[in-house]
């Protein structure tokens, strides 16, 4: 996926994601608890993230466990 606020990095880097998921939840963006399907009854977070007019929102689902934060899905939303 396309950063587009990367200065040196055109794309997004794990790191990088990591970074972008850690500054919008410390700027209190809306996330969504939603029930996934594997594992079954387990919680998942949802996060739609917007970066630029002419770019579709980032779709980024999270999961806590084991005692980290666990990313499982990273990517432009297919709702757009």
């Amino acid at each position: 996926m396309r950063n587009p606020q990367g200065e040196f990095e055109t794309q997004f880097t794990n790191a990088g994601a990591w970074e972008l998921i850690a500054s919008e939840l410390e700027a209190g963006c809306e996330v969504k608890t939603v029930a996934l399907r594997k594992p079954s009854g387990a919680k998942g977070y949802e996060m739609l993230i917007e970066l630029a007019p002419d770019e579709p929102p980032v779709y980024i689902k999270v999961q806590l466990g084991a005692g980290k934060v666990i990313g499982r899905s990273f990517h432009y939303s297919k709702n757009y």
